[in-house]
């Protein structure tokens, strides 16, 4: 018990929580384009909720470099044992869902499915944008950006830890900038989306890395590591992107979105990466629904397919069962998926390293 208590003191457990109400907001997502369920007055934010993948991103590259960050991984084994991890811990679920949504829900022809074998095995499906509907891609894509930014990070690890503070706070703001001004060009020019882009994704991705490499003024964190600040942050994001909506700006368009929520989502992980909370620390289902956060953005790719045939053999109308419905069968097949998958690939990969 005293191991299991050091360890849950070790762990960031606010970040716990943010992964998972990324995953949870997107689900909530798709209930209202899908299904256009209704949630009262969050209606609006949760339309636009699609913006949580760059919570998702900024928070993958901010929890690796914390992990990683006293960690040289270009000696020894230790590029090889991290790149395993992350092929262990990534590819067997995501081929399973791969695999399961072809057999089961694919429409593409035998050859067409042969033709995208290599990419889709590689996980390189997000480098064409027009593939984006195609297949299970609509669900899987971020795991092709993931890959790339993962792939890069043991670069970005480097170049980073010998960043002056203030290199840090220029390539931070030349991230943004882009990030910023790119959707930009799509909207104007009609260009193809750069939502499933691996390119701005991973600028997502390393602005998570940079924003944990930075030292934050002692003062500065301790107003940070509060829950008051995660309420105004919360309250500020909902209301900004409420009245956008409102407004018709851009509705659709969520990478328009970042100029409000890339900082408010760099607020709200530096709060929840500080926050001091026995409870959350202590807490085995918050840890197990992170764990399981993967599979549950995963399980995803096959809810909506499930649910139109769901509620139309039972006649659900109602709109809070139909997201009842929704949360509930999106967390059994991700439990399946984590307790199935997941885990004996954890345990084989301990016995590998």
């Amino acid at each position: 018990m005293i191991i299991d208590k050091e360890k849950a003191k070790q762990r960031a457990a606010g970040l716990d929580l943010f992964r998972v109400v990324a995953a949870v907001m997107v689900l909530l997502f798709h209930c209202n384009i899908h299904h256009d369920n209704s949630f009262g007055l969050l209606t609006e934010f949760v339309s636009m909720s699609a913006v949580f993948m760059t919570a998702f991103f900024m928070l993958s590259g901010y929890v690796l470099f914390l992990t990683y960050k006293d960690k040289p991984l270009v000696q020894g084994g230790a590029l090889k044992n991290f790149y395993l991890k992350r092929v262990f811990g990534i590819f067997p679920l995501y081929l399973v869902v791969a695999l399961l949504y072809v057999v089961t829900l694919g429409e593409e022809s035998v050859f067409q499915n042969l033709v995208l074998l290599p990419i889709e095995v590689l996980g390189l499906q997000s480098v064409f944008s027009t593939l984006f509907p195609v297949s299970h891609n609509g669900g899987t894509w971020f795991i092709s950006c993931l890959l790339f930014a993962y792939l890069a990070f043991p670069l970005m690890q480097e170049v980073v830890k010998v960043m002056t503070t203030r290199s840090k706070w220029v390539a931070l703001a030349v991230c943004v900038v882009v990030l910023f001004w790119s959707p930009l060009v799509v909207h104007t020019f009609k260009t193809d989306s750069i939502y499933s882009n691996p390119f701005f994704r991973g600028l997502e991705f390393f602005i998570g890395v940079l924003l944990c490499s930075l030292p934050i003024r002692a003062g500065i964190a301790k107003i940070l590591a509060t829950w008051k600040a995660l309420i105004v942050e919360t309250l500020l994001l909902v209301a900004g992107i409420s009245v956008a909506v409102r407004l018709n700006i851009f509705v659709g368009n969520y990478m328009l979105y970042d100029w409000i929520v890339i900082p408010l989502f760099a607020c709200m992980i530096l709060t929840l990466g500080r926050l001091k909370s026995p409870r959350l620390q202590e807490s085995a289902v918050l840890r197990y629904a992170s764990a399981a956060s993967y599979a549950f953005f995963l399980a995803q790719t096959f809810n909506t397919e499930i649910e139109n045939w769901l509620f139309a053999a039972c006649g659900i109308q109602n709109n809070v069962l139909q997201i009842a419905v929704s949360v509930t069968l999106c967390t059994l097949m991700a439990v399946a998926l984590h307790e199935l998958v997941e885990k004996p690939c954890a345990k084989m990969l301990k016995k590998k390293l």
